[in-house]
């Protein structure tokens, strides 16, 4: 029952960094008047894919719920939460850094708990 929350929560900040990493992105594109609308396009996508190819790599042990992928997903969060606080400081994007700076925290949590409750399981 403990493993299942834990999970569930782990998931769901995890889609949550996700989702703020994107909307971040999207919200503050490459400035660049020169550039076309596709290539701004490009350059923004390729912005995104940087900040989340780490979190990405992990999808498919979170798929098949490994405990040692949410373990692993807990060292790399800290990245995300260094990088959140260093944010939550930035004039002008305080909010995106409190975002990820919670977000990266609560999926540390939620997989070191998983990854203790699943291998007691």
């Amino acid at each position: 029952m403990k493993t299942r929350y834990a999970r569930y929560t782990l998931l769901t900040s995890y889609g949550v960094l996700l989702l703020l990493l994107l909307l971040q992105t999207l919200v503050n594109p490459p400035q660049n008047s020169t550039a076309t609308p596709f290539m701004m396009w490009l350059a923004g996508v390729g912005i995104w894919l940087f900040k989340v190819l780490p979190l990405l790599l992990f999808i498919p042990g979170l798929r098949e719920g490994r405990h040692t992928t949410s373990a692993w997903l807990a060292y790399v969060g800290m990245l995300y939460f260094v990088l959140g606080v260093l944010l939550a400081f930035t004039p002008g994007a305080s909010g995106w850094g409190w975002g990820v700076s919670i977000s990266s925290l609560v999926m540390i949590l939620a997989g070191m708990f998983y990854t203790r409750w699943k291998k007691a399981a």
